[in-house]
């Protein structure tokens, strides 16, 4: 019996294809629209989380030095920022802890190769478990090791974007000068981008060189000096926090002059800013879908008043009631389901086709297909043609068949 309905619809609708045409490229937008943002904003949420989890994830604890809010002319009565030693007492003892590190991001640097080529990249001075902590991949050569770190070695790894700014060749054991450090190339990264993770420093072009040996050179690296600690799962950051905090408080004589950030807060806070933002998006592409369904109202009202002698004619032949809002209401759904159905496959088709044009932007971007996405904006699209064909639909079945076969 559907199936009949079908074929009467498709027909009906086949014989007005502009108005069809024209009707279904509204609710073709809203379906289009549906699944492309909402797959942009989960594959944003995805190559987001992966950066993190990639540089320990929900598990981190980072301790920031910032400008004191009160009791300022304390700052006298101790040394500010961190220590080698400093770090070692504060973490003494805390439970579930695995990994600690020291690094301070010093900005921007002038950096000048053996051969004279000039360029700009991102000093950090790190100890040697900077490495692991974050998940550096190398691409050649070697990080520097703990002897090396307290030996204050003048050896240096840098960033794959920034070797090849360093000119022709290989940079490995070929010094450079940056700022007053001059250091010998022992290892290039690969290519470890974290979007939208930001250190302080870039990923990519940056020269990375042992904490005591920049610290020699450039004094503030111990003020700037940052401490990251990864704890042993996720509900032990809190307890590690409470530590630490109290801890630094007595250290520093009670002068708040760092922070302490946790990266599972800040996890959670994000993925709420993509929730809502990929709501907003539904909300929008929605109105589109519900301004689609008036136009099928519409165009249903205009085809019952255009077929009202035909209706009268089935009804005189012994056509119930349900039968004419069934044929109907199948037209409706036929016209809302066929846009949706485009709409989606072109929105999944578009962000497939995004996604490396992304890529090429930022590497490390993951495309991805909401299927979410995908099936709501199906579903709304079928119930944007029940719910407003309904009506007209409703008002065919009830029509009178003399007084239709009349007109």
């Amino acid at each position: 019996m559907w199936t009949g309905y079908l074929v009467i619809a498709a027909k009906a609708l086949s014989a007005h294809r502009l108005r069809s045409l024209l009707t279904v490229l509204s609710i073709t937008i809203g379906a289009f629209a549906i699944v492309l943002m909402s797959s942009l904003a989960e594959s944003g949420i995805t190559t987001l989380s992966r950066g993190i989890e990639e540089t320990g994830g929900a598990r981190l604890i980072l301790l920031a030095p910032k400008v004191p809010e009160r009791a300022e002319g304390k700052e006298r009565m101790y040394r500010a920022g961190f220590e080698r030693r400093d770090r070692d007492r504060l973490f003494a003892g805390v439970p579930h802890v695995t990994e600690v590190v020291m690094f301070a991001s010093l900005g921007m640097q002038d950096i000048v190769s053996e051969e004279g080529k000039q360029a700009r990249t991102d000093l950090v001075a790190a100890d040697s478990g900077f490495f692991d902590a974050f998940r550096m991949r190398m691409g050649r050569g070697r990080v520097f090791s703990e002897e090396e770190d307290q030996g204050r070695a003048r050896v240096c790894v840098v960033g794959h974007k920034l070797a090849e700014e360093l000119g022709r060749g290989d940079p490995l054991g070929r010094s450079v000068t940056i700022g007053a450090l001059r250091c010998r190339v022992i290892g290039v990264l690969a290519d470890n981008d974290r979007f939208g993770i930001d250190l302080g420093f870039d990923w990519v072009d940056v020269l990375i060189a042992p904490l005591d040996t920049v610290i020699d050179v450039e004094g503030r690296g111990r003020v700037e000096a940052t401490i990251v600690a990864k704890t042993a799962d996720v509900s032990a950051n809190d307890p590690v926090k409470r530590i630490l905090n109290a801890r630094l408080l007595e250290r520093h004589r009670g002068v708040d002059d760092f922070t302490i950030y946790d990266f599972s807060a800040i996890m959670s806070q994000l993925e709420n800013m993509f929730a809502i933002a990929e709501a907003i998006v539904g909300l929008i592409a929605g109105v589109a879908l519900l301004i689609g369904g008036f136009g099928v109202m519409n165009m249903m009202l205009v085809s019952i008043s255009e077929r009202v002698r035909e209706i009268g004619i089935r009804k005189a032949l012994g056509a119930a009631p349900g039968d004419i809002s069934a044929q109907f209401l199948c037209e409706a759904v036929l016209l809302a389901g066929s846009g949706g159905l485009i709409g989606t496959l072109g929105g999944a088709l578009a962000a497939a086709l995004v996604a490396p044009l992304l890529q090429g932007f930022l590497p490390a971007w993951i495309g991805s297909i909401s299927t979410a996405a995908v099936a709501a904006a199906m579903a709304v699209s079928l119930g944007v043609g029940v719910g407003f064909g309904w009506l007209p639909a409703r008002r065919a079945g009830r029509l009178d068949p003399v007084a239709a076969m009349r007109r």
